[in-house]
């Protein structure tokens, strides 16, 4: 089954260098980056969950020196078995969550916003709904990064919520307007996000010549695959109050350029399809996650808009997660605010 993951604490043994975290005790306290992996990352490979937990120190890197700490964990898929969880969310967005997906809102969101929270023999929640206030505030501890199938995980995890919160005595405005104040941002998005802009504040990424990414769009969104086609630039386009959605074609590049030591440096790209087809997915994670301008039109953002969610105190504007974190080198801030400002599509007016 799938499972959230953790590194030791420091009154832990070092090794195994990742560790479970148990959901039915887990108690989200203070800023968590909670990570929901790719396809790949399975329970099988803790190799994969180290990597993401390291890659998502590297996103973090980009806040203040002084910024308080934050829990990191990562989300791992049971199997090949799961890809028919995400069939069944795609067919039924509004209402389908697996039953792993049930477990971590449970231990996730659920604890936060209940008191006394528990599940009964039937799966059916119960508990005594908190202040409307005091659950906001809790939840503003939690920010998901989703990728690829990750992406779907985050959604499922608020049907999830939404439902055991209304089971639990929660009004469904109410309900929804508290889980708002949880953060996410997906990239590589393989849901829908014309059916997913008023759930979580969110920032959907999605490249315009991904082919996993175009073929989902191509079922569920052919209008925006056919114009796709003839605006490849950088669009930032409000879908509500609570989300947004940032388009735009990638490089082909097979490398990434990085700053290590001081030094630049570059990092391949492993493909998603075999050197052999003669083809690119360009569907991989680095070519949302990154620094390197040249690679991506995405650069920056999704370590920006981590930095400003793990810091926030309030609700926020999903397009002011864009802006450039305190202590941003002046230079490098102005140039991507310029980058910004120009590809924000501005509602119309009526």
């Amino acid at each position: 089954m799938a499972k959230l993951w953790r590194r030791p604490t420091k009154d832990e043994p070092k090794t195994p260098p990742v560790r479970e975290a148990d959901l039915s005790t887990l108690r989200i306290e203070r800023p968590s980056l909670i990570f929901l992996s790719g396809f790949f990352t399975t329970d099988e490979k803790p190799e994969y969950t180290r990597a993401s937990l390291r890659a998502m120190d590297d996103v973090l890197a980009a806040r203040p020196r002084d910024a308080s700490p934050v829990d990191v964990y990562c989300w791992s898929h049971g199997g090949l078995k799961d890809a028919f969880n995400l069939a069944a969310y795609t067919v039924r967005p509004g209402s389908a969550c697996s039953p792993p997906v049930k477990k971590l809102a449970a231990g996730l969101i659920m604890p936060l916003v209940v008191k006394d929270f528990k599940l009964d023999a039937k799966g059916n929640a119960t508990g005594t709904p908190l202040p409307l206030d005091e659950a906001k505030k809790n939840l503003r501890n939690i920010t998901f990064f989703g990728y690829s199938a990750g992406c779907i995980t985050a959604q499922e995890c608020f049907n999830a919520s939404l439902k055991m919160m209304q089971q639990s005595g929660y009004a469904e405005k109410d309900a929804r307007d508290i889980l708002s104040e949880v953060v996410y941002i997906g990239a590589g998005v393989v849901s829908r996000p014309g059916r997913e802009k008023d759930r979580f504040t969110s920032l959907f990424l999605e490249a315009t010549n991904d082919r996993i990414v175009r073929f989902k769009n191509r079922l569920w969104a052919p209008l925006r695959v056919i114009f796709s086609r003839f605006a490849p630039r950088l669009k930032v386009q409000p879908l509500s109050g609570r989300a947004a959605i940032i388009t735009a074609a990638v490089s082909k590049r097979g490398y990434e350029t990085k700053q290590r030591n001081g030094k630049t440096v570059k990092e391949k790209i492993r493909g998603m399809i075999p050197r052999w087809m003669l083809v690119k997915s360009l569907h991989e994670l680095p070519r949302y996650m990154t620094q390197d301008e040249e690679l991506s039109p995405f650069a920056k953002m999704v370590h920006y808009g981590i930095a400003n969610a793990v810091a926030r105190t309030g609700p926020v504007d999903p397009i002011r997660l864009l802006d450039p974190p305190p202590g941003t080198d002046e230079k490098t801030a102005a140039a991507y605010r310029e980058k910004i400002s120009k590809a924000v599509v501005k509602p119309k007016r009526r």
